[in-house]
């Protein structure tokens, strides 16, 4: 192991990759403040009795849990939902409601990296807390579908809903624990093992699961709800309302132009789901891995002591979506001045020039002040670099209250005084 590699699962982000994390971040804040959310900014490490709750059993696994130096058991989070579910519950329950909140954050979870799997990773999150309607569904898939669209990412909905499933295991004797496993084996794709474990529960009526499981067709399942009415009691009206839910997110995603489908195996690994979910893939990429996707997790406030709140949200993954860019990703055209100052020639007026031409030029500049040993040094820092223009000073030009501009890319220069600079620059760069 070199001193000098992270910890594994762990990377640098330099140059036009890290450029391209930037570039997601800020794309991704702006759709969500325009689509009427707030940011949310919440620690990195929190209890670990906070994600222990209800996040399922692979994060609980896959946690890096800690003693602090006071013997509190602590946790790099996992995920970010929880956290804003305690933030709401610390500061915002007087709040009107919905509220809508938005986050971008770093997330730890210690698992085998692979492909596009890291143990430190991004993720673009919204929250919409309050809101029964399947509108406040809609308007988390929305937000992020235009995130997507907005930076060219092409992709397609996959959606399902826990609340059947949890419904019939309950009425069948499955205890919530053992739902949250089978659930959990479901989303591997270790279907099998799924319904070994249901089936000791449920007996032959796991040819129910089997059946429910294969179906693709939204009208059979609702004849299936509609054969175990009876077995469902007093909670048949909430799944017919749950399968109309799923009808209607699909319809009007389908409506807006998007792709979506219902993949009655998507359950997903978080254990706080009670309802709707969904999923985003890549268009066109055979066996794509998500990219991001949530869906209801109403009560998972009453879970921490507070009381019952409807809830919503989705978490985009930066780093999946930044992988599927990068090799066509381009950064923004900056152009790039240097200050260079030679000699006795002041920081002082090199930074004044310097404030002058950041605050002024309405084209996207990168300055700075440089002071090498020699200008000669300095204008081959300035090449290797790719400076647009270099604004050298010696000590020549400052008696004469004056600046020498280069253009860097075709050799022209010309002096010009302190007061002119500004213009001389918007000149050589246009």
């Amino acid at each position: 192991m070199s001193e000098y590699n992270p910890p594994r699962g762990m990377r640098d982000l330099l140059e036009s990759e890290a450029e391209l994390y930037e570039y997601l971040f800020s794309e991704f804040r702006d759709t969500a403040r325009r689509h009427g959310f707030e940011p949310i900014i919440t620690p990195t490490v929190e209890y670990f009795s906070l994600f222990e709750a209800k996040s399922g059993e692979e994060i609980k696994r896959s946690m890096y849990v800690f003693e602090d130096k006071s013997g509190r058991l602590l946790a790099l989070r996992p995920e970010v939902t929880a956290s804003v579910v305690r933030a709401y519950l610390k500061s915002m329950r007087g709040r009107p409601k919905p509220i809508r909140l938005y986050y971008t954050a770093q997330c730890f979870r210690y698992e085998e990296p692979q492909y596009a799997r890291y143990r430190e990773f991004w993720q673009g999150g919204l929250e919409i807390i309050g809101d029964p309607d399947v509108n406040a569904d809609i308007l988390v898939a929305f937000t992020a579908s235009e995130f997507l669209n907005r930076i060219q990412v092409k992709h397609v909905y996959e959606v399902g809903n826990v609340a059947t499933y949890r419904v019939f295991m309950s009425k069948l004797g499955v205890n919530e624990e053992k739902q949250d496993y089978i659930l959990h084996l479901i989303d591997k794709g270790k279907i099998d093992d799924a319904l070994i474990k249901l089936e000791e529960v449920v007996g032959d009526k796991v040819e129910l699961f089997k059946e429910l499981i294969s179906l693709n067709d939204l009208s059979k399942v609702e004849e299936i709800v509609n054969d175990y009415k009876n077995l469902l009691g007093e909670q048949y009206d909430l799944v017919l309302s749950e399968h109309e839910r799923l009808k209607n997110f699909i319809g009007v995603l389908k409506e807006l132009g998007f792709e979506a489908k219902y993949q009655p195996r998507l359950v997903r690994g978080l254990a706080y789901y009670t309802g709707l979910i969904f999923e985003y893939k890549l268009s066109g990429a055979e066996e794509s891995p998500s990219i991001g996707g949530g869906g209801r997790y109403d009560g998972l406030t009453s879970i921490y002591g507070g009381p019952y709140e409807y809830s919503t949200g989705l978490a985009l993954g930066i780093d999946r979506i930044a992988l599927s860019m990068l090799s066509k990703y381009k950064p923004p055209s900056t152009r790039k001045i240097a200050l260079i100052l030679v000699g006795n020639a002041q920081l002082t007026l090199g930074y004044s020039i310097l404030r002058t031409i950041t605050k002024n030029l309405d084209i996207e500049v990168q300055g700075f002040v440089y002071k090498p040993r020699s200008l000669s040094r300095g204008l081959e820092y300035c090449n290797k670099v790719g400076v647009d223009l270099a604004i050298i000073i010696g000590e020549k030009e400052l008696k004469e209250n004056s600046v020498v501009v280069k253009n860097m890319k075709t050799g022209e220069q010309v002096k010009t005084s302190v007061d002119s600079v500004l213009d001389q620059v918007l000149l050589m760069l246009s």
